[in-house]
């Protein structure tokens, strides 16, 4: 999804042109050669950007969840407490196999 984002699509269509316009396909930039080196390179571009957007979005994650008072209690530190409760009523029976 992040690379259909405006940001990536604009990206992949400045790639395009620029790859469009190396010297090598300026005679020929809407020739197979060229649109499919541009294509690549548009491909290329649009990846990086979702890229670049995802590792943002973890990093404002990251910092909303360490910003968070009272952070729940890691599973190794409530293992112990639910070891120790007893079971139900009726589960607490002998089980046979």
């Amino acid at each position: 999804m992040l690379s259909r984002t405006q940001e990536a699509e604009a990206e992949a269509r400045r790639a395009f042109r620029s790859e469009q316009g190396r010297p090598w396909f300026r005679h020929n930039p809407t020739g197979a050669d060229a649109v499919a080196a541009a294509t690549k390179a548009a491909g290329t571009a649009r990846e990086r950007v979702a890229e670049c957007l995802l590792a943002a979005r973890l990093e404002q994650l990251h910092e909303r969840s360490a910003a968070r008072p009272g952070r729940p209690a890691s599973r190794t530190e409530r293992l112990p407490g639910l070891a120790a409760r007893p079971l139900d009523g009726e589960a607490s029976g002998v089980v046979v196999a």
